[in-house]
């Protein structure tokens, strides 16, 4: 009887597992140079301007730039309520910073995909650090989510 608790607990335990992993926010992996931009749907290819969204139901939304994502989001603003935003860390792709809480440049003589030119770091330091070694200017997140872009015929502010 001992026996049968333990298996019906462990099978209750993978289960929750299972069930609490499907609905994860956390960033997934991007396949470079095969997944496609949601918004563009260009290739992503460049890891240090990707971008996901995930919805609160675990759908992952996978960008080639952080404008697009900007722009898509607040497009779809009500469908997307409860969404997490995710950038890469410019410094360190592959690592994913919070959009809200991430320093943003917008580079002078750097080009992203879409070219924007807007680049993701961890702090405000990080993002300073980076404008003394080259030109650009330091943006937060509600900069960068009123982004307009049209495409076929590039960005505006």
């Amino acid at each position: 009887m001992r026996l049968f608790r333990n298996i019906k607990f462990m099978v209750s335990a993978v289960v929750l597992l299972l069930f609490a992993t499907a609905c994860s926010q956390e960033p997934v992996e991007i396949h470079y140079a095969s997944d496609e931009c949601a918004h563009c749907k260009m290739m992503i290819t460049d890891e240090q301007f990707a971008a996901q969204l995930v919805t609160e139901k675990g759908k992952a939304l996978k960008f080639d730039a952080i404008e697009c994502m900007a722009v898509y989001h607040r497009e779809n603003k009500d469908d997307l309520s409860g969404s997490k935003l995710w950038v890469s860390n410019y410094n360190d792709p592959g690592t994913w910073l919070d959009a809200y809480e991430a320093q943003y440049v917008k580079s002078e003589v750097i080009n992203s995909p879409m070219g924007e030119s807007l680049l993701a770091l961890p702090t405000k330091e990080a993002a300073e650090e980076h404008i003394e070694e080259r030109p650009g200017r330091l943006l937060l997140w509600d900069e960068v989510s009123q982004i307009e872009m049209n495409l076929g015929t590039g960005m505006q502010k």
